[in-house]
C-alpha cells in the first residue's frame, strides 16, 4: 500500500524550507557587522586614492618627458 501523506503538512514543510533557504542567502549577503562593512569601505576608498595618485604621477612624468 501507498503511504498516506497530508498535503497541508507537506505544504507547510515546503514553505519552511523556502524560508530557511532565503534566510541563509540573506545571512550571507547582509550578515556582516558594521565594522566589517566600514573596513571594506575604507580599504576600497584607499585603493581608489592610491590608484588616482599613481595616475597623477604618471601624467606628470609624461608631461616632463614631452617638454624635454
Amino acid at each position: 500500500m501507498a503511504e498516506i501523506t497530508n498535503l497541508n503538512q507537506y505544504r507547510k514543510q515546503r514553505k519552511k524550507e523556502e524560508k530557511r533557504k532565503a534566510g541563509a542567502s540573506n545571512k550571507v549577503r547582509k550578515g556582516r557587522t558594521k565594522l566589517e562593512r566600514l573596513a571594506e569601505k575604507f580599504s576600497a576608498e584607499r585603493h581608489d586614492l592610491e590608484h588616482d595618485g599613481k595616475i597623477f604621477i604618471e601624467r606628470a612624468r609624461s608631461k616632463d618627458k614631452d617638454t624635454n
